[in-house]
Order: structure tokens, then C-alpha cells, then sequence
């Protein structure tokens, strides 16, 4: 993780008064990498030794300006908090990215993708889609196009074990059994990691999945 300094912060934040913790530190640091963390593996993973509960230091550091806030649903679950940076620039300074959250991908698709990385160990070598390099998009072009008439077809994120790339895909619950196995297909020559909700369109087969 990038060590920013107090004073580059203060920079870029409302409150001159903030202290970051190594827990605070540790909790930017894995945000850097996935973009969107849940509450609950923020408490679990980073401020369990806290005598209160994470989100109210999360909120702290919204009211700060350093984050914000996603308030994320998931049938079965219900609502949960969910945090990310507050600004691009600020994601900057951490080495990290503020996820695009939208229509087309959703909070809880991206929570999905963090929560993998977390479930894995939180690899070092864990990279989200957006950040791939030209070398690594370049290893899912697929020969002769995808059944969707594109020449590529990216996974979420990846990450290095064993020395073997392994691929990471999350379904929010809405894949059907055809867009799931054509993905499978489209990455067969790798190891593949998926994450879905406990509540889904269709299972996964034949990869190692984390149910959420």
C-alpha cells in the first residue's frame, strides 16, 4: 500500500483533525486494491480489535471525505452497508480506483468481486478488470470471437497462485446457465474462482465457487 502522508491528505479532505490508524491503513490499503469493501469483512479482516463496530469508523471517515458510503441490497440478505473511496482522486493517492457503479454494474456485483478476494486470502497479486495492464487483457482475447461476437471476454479480476493465473468472476444471481457456461468455456485454459449470491439464476459447476 501506498503510505500517504497526513499532511497530502489533508490536501484533498474536510477535517484537519483525522488520524489514520494502521487499521485505518490496512482497511485503504485492501480498498486500493478491490475497489469497494463490505462492512462485513471490513470488521471482520481490519477492526476486529476495535471495541465498536466498523461501520461507525467507516462513517467517520465519510464524514471526513476520504469515503463513501453504498448502501447495497441482496435478496436473502437484505440491506448492508458497503465502502468505497470518496473521489478518483483520492483513490490516487492510495494507489487504488473508484469503482464505476451504475446501471450496468451494480454494488452488489462489485462487493461480490471483493468479497472473492477476500474468501482467497487477500492475494498481493489481486487485480480488478479496470486495472488490468495490456498484457493481461491480452491473454483473454479469444480466438474466433466469443459466442457474444466480441474478441474478448474479460473476467472480473485475476490474481497469481502457484505460479498459475487464476481467473475471478462474479454473478450477482442474474447469470442463466448459458452466459455462465459460456464464460467457462471462454477461460477453460484457466484456473477460475467464482463468487454468487446464496440466492441465484443458476449454479456454477466445475470451478471452485464462494457462495455468499
Amino acid at each position: 500500500m501506498i503510505n500517504v502522508r497526513a499532511g497530502t491528505l489533508k490536501k484533498y479532505i474536510q477535517d484537519d483533525n483525522l488520524r489514520l490508524s494502521a487499521a485505518d491503513r490496512a482497511f485503504l490499503g485492501d480498498l486500493a486494491r478491490v475497489g469497494i469493501v463490505d462492512e462485513a469483512d471490513a470488521q471482520q479482516h481490519h477492526f476486529q480489535e476495535r471495541k465498536t463496530a466498523a461501520a461507525r469508523r467507516l462513517d467517520r471517515l465519510c464524514e471526513a471525505g476520504v469515503l463513501e458510503c453504498h448502501n447495497v441490497h441482496q435478496p436473502g440478505r437484505g440491506n448492508f452497508k458497503a465502502y468505497s473511496f470518496k473521489t478518483e482522486r483520492i483513490a490516487t493517492l492510495f494507489g487504488g480506483h473508484k469503482p464505476t457503479i451504475g446501471r450496468k454494474r451494480n454494488a452488489l456485483h462489485e462487493v461480490i468481486i471483493s468479497r472473492i478476494f477476500f474468501a482467497e486470502g487477500r492475494p498481493a497479486t489481486f487485480v480488478v478488470e479496470s486495472q488490468f495492464s495490456k498484457n493481461q487483457r491480452e491473454l483473454f482475447t479469444v480466438a474466433g470471437g466469443t459466442m457474444m461476437g466480441r474478441d474478448a471476454c474479460f473476467p472480473d479480476a485475476l490474481f497469481i497462485q502457484n505460479g498459475e493465473i487464476v481467473v475471478v468472476e462474479a454473478d450477482s444471481g442474474h447469470y442463466n446457465k448459458t452466459q455462465i457456461l459460456n464464460k467457462q468455456n471462454a477461460w477453460s485454459g484457466f484456473q477460475q474462482v467464482w463468487g454468487q449470491p446464496a440466492k441465484a439464476s443458476a449454479r456454477v459447476d466445475g470451478a471452485k465457487v464462494h457462495c455468499f
